[in-house]
C-alpha cells in the first residue's frame, strides 16, 4: 500500500528535479492541512463551543458574531486553498500551488490579527510554517518578502489593539514594544533559513555541474574507447599486412597458371571442342581464384572500418572459421593452426567485427608468446543450455601467477618498449563483459596459456530467425555460383 501510494505521489509532469522532490512531501502536508483544519474546527465547534466562546470570541477587539465569522471564513479558506493545491501539484503547476496557498494563509492572519488584536490571536504557529514553507519551496526572495508580510500582520494586529483601547498603552510607541521583539526574533529565523537553503541550492548547483561534467567525461570515454577499438583493429591490421603479399602472390600465381591454358589453342592440331572446353575450366579456375582474393580484401576493408558498436546475431562458429585466413598470415609458417570446431552453428548475439578483434587481440599474444612454433587451437563447444565457451590455446611460453593477476589492467605489458600497447587485453575484457559474458585465463610458465570465453547463446524465436536469414543468403549464393558454371559450360 505505501509503495503504491509513493508511486502515486512520485507521477507528477514537473521537470525540475528540486520541484519534483518537493513536491512528494508538499502533497502529504496539503493533505494533511485540508483535513486537520476543518476536522478541529468541527470538533471545536460541536463540543467545546462554550469554551472557545468565554475565552476567545468573548475577548477580541470586534463583536462576537463577527470574530466567529472571520474564525470559520479564515479556516474554510486555507482548507480550500490546501486541496486547490494538491490539484496544482498533480497538473503540474508546483510554485503556483505553493504561491496561492502561503498567500491564503498570509492574508487570512492579516485578517485574523486585524479583527482579533495581536494579544488575543492564539500563537505564532501560522505565520512559522508560512515563513519555513516559502523558503524552502520558493527561494530565497519568497522567504524574504514573507518576512516582511509578518511583521505587517503583527504590527496590524498592534494596531487594532491600541485603536480599540488606547488607555491601557502608555505611549503609542509601548503599543509596538512587541514588533521589536519580533523584528529580531524573526529575523534570526529567517537568516537560518537563508543560509540554509542557499547552501543547499548551491550544494545542488554544485551536484548539478559535477553531473554535467561526469556526463561529458562518460562520452569522451565512449569516444576515447572507439579510438581504442579503432586503433587496435588497425594494429591487428599492420600484423596481418605482413602476410597478406604472399597469400595474394598465391593468388595471383593461379590466376596466371589457369590463364596460360589459353597458348593451347595456339597449338598445331589442337581440338577446338576440347580446347574450348579447358578454356572453359581455366577461365572458371581463374574466377574463383579472383573471388577469392577479392574475399580476403573485403575482410581487410570491412574489419578496418571506424563504425560504432552494432550488435547482429551471427554464428560464432562461421565467424571464427572465416579467421582463419587471417590467423594463418599472423603466426609464422612453424606455428600450427589447429579449429575444433563443431558441425552444428552456435548463435550469439554481439558486435561481429569485435568478436573478431577479440580473437585477433587473443591470438597477437599468442604470437608473441611461440617465437620459434608452437600450436594455436580455437575452439568452440556449448557451456550449457543457455551459453557457449570459446578457448583460445597456445603451448607457449606461459606467464606465472602474479602476471596472470594483471593481464587484464590497462597499459600493463611485460613486452618492451615500441612492442606492446598493453591494452589490448583490456579491450577484449571490456568487449566480453559488455556483451554480458565473462572471460577466465589458465596459465604456466612453459606450459602455455588458455584462455576461455563464455557468451550467453541465443536460443528460441531468436535462432529460429537468424538460421533462417543464414540460409536465404547461402541460398542466394548457390544459386549464383550454379549459375555462373552454366554459363561457363555453355560458353
Amino acid at each position: 500500500m505505501w509503495h503504491r501510494l509513493q508511486a502515486w505521489l512520485n507521477r507528477l509532469p514537473i521537470t525540475d528535479p528540486v520541484d519534483r522532490r518537493n513536491a512528494v512531501f508538499l502533497q502529504l502536508f496539503l493533505v494533511y492541512q485540508g483535513c486537520r483544519t476543518p476536522l478541529i474546527k468541527i470538533y471545536l465547534l460541536t463540543s467545546e463551543w462554550d469554551y472557545m466562546t468565554s475565552t476567545f470570541f468573548s475577548r477580541t477587539v470586534v463583536s462576537k458574531d463577527l470574530s466567529i465569522a472571520v474564525d470559520l471564513g479564515t479556516d474554510l479558506a486555507i482548507t480550500i486553498a490546501a486541496w486547490f493545491g494538491l490539484y496544482l501539484i498533480r497538473v503540474g503547476k508546483f510554485r503556483q500551488a505553493v504561491t496561492q496557498f502561503l498567500a491564503t494563509q498570509l492574508i487570512s492572519g492579516l485578517f485574523a490579527y486585524a479583527a482579533f488584536g495581536y494579544k488575543v490571536t492564539p500563537g505564532d504557529t501560522l505565520l512559522l510554517i508560512s515563513l519555513a514553507l516559502g523558503g524552502l519551496m520558493l527561494g530565497r526572495r519568497a522567504l524574504w518578502t514573507i518576512y516582511v508580510s509578518i511583521l505587517v500582520i503583527c504590527a496590524t494586529g498592534m494596531t487594532t489593539d491600541y485603536l480599540h483601547d488606547p488607555s491601557q498603552h502608555a505611549s503609542f510607541f509601548a503599543a509596538y514594544n512587541g514588533l521589536l521583539f519580533r523584528l529580531f526574533s524573526y529575523a534570526l529565523i529567517t537568516i537560518i533559513l537563508d543560509r540554509s537553503i542557499g547552501a543547499l541550492r548551491e550544494a545542488l548547483a554544485e551536484s548539478n555541474r559535477h553531473r554535467q561534467q561526469l556526463q561529458h567525461e562518460m562520452l569522451e570515454r565512449e569516444r576515447a574507447q572507439e579510438q581504442l577499438l579503432h586503433a587496435q583493429k588497425m594494429e591487428a591490421i599492420g600484423q596481418l599486412a605482413q602476410g597478406i603479399a604472399h597469400d595474394f602472390n598465391n593468388v595471383l600465381g593461379i590466376v596466371l597458371g589457369f590463364a596460360r591454358e589459353r597458348h593451347r589453342l595456339d597449338e598445331p592440331g589442337a581440338e577446338l571442342g576440347t580446347d574450348a572446353q579447358a578454356l572453359g575450366q581455366a577461365l572458371l579456375g581463374v574466377e574463383m581464384a579472383a573471388r577469392r582474393a577479392d574475399a580476403i580484401n573485403r575482410k581487410l576493408l570491412n574489419f578496418s572500418r571506424r563504425d560504432t558498436t552494432r550488435i547482429e546475431i551471427f554464428d560464432a562458429v562461421e565467424a571464427a572459421l572465416d579467421l582463419k585466413p587471417m590467423l594463418r598470415q599472423l603466426f609464422p609458417s612453424a606455428v600450427r593452426l589447429h579449429f575444433q570446431v563443431p558441425d552444428r552453428p552456435f548463435w550469439i548475439s554481439f558486435d561481429r567485427s569485435q568478436f573478431e578483434l577479440a580473437i585477433l587481440n587473443i591470438a597477437s599474444n599468442a604470437r608473441d608468446a611461440m617465437p620459434r612454433e608452437g600450436t594455436f587451437e580455437v575452439a568452440i563447444a556449448a557451456d550449457g543450455p543457455h551459453a557457449i565457451e570459446l578457448k583460445l590455446s597456445d603451448n607457449g611460453i606461459g606467464m606465472p601467477e602474479e602476471m596472470k593477476l594483471r593481464i587484464f589492467e590497462p597499459f600493463f605489458t611485460t613486452k618492451p618498449v615500441g612492442s606492446g600497447t598493453g591494452v589490448g587485453l583490456t579491450v577484449v575484457y571490456n568487449l566480453v563483459h559488455n556483451a554480458s559474458g565473462s572471460i577466465d585465463v589458465e596459465s604456466e610458465p612453459g606450459k602455455g596459456t588458455t584462455f576461455r570465453i563464455h557468451l550467453p547463446a541465443v536460443s528460441g524465436q531468436h535462432e529460429d530467425i537468424a538460421l533462417s536469414m543464414h540460409g536465404v543468403e547461402r541460398q542466394r549464393h548457390a544459386e549464383h555460383t550454379l549459375h555462373f558454371l552454366a554459363q561457363a559450360v555453355d560458353q
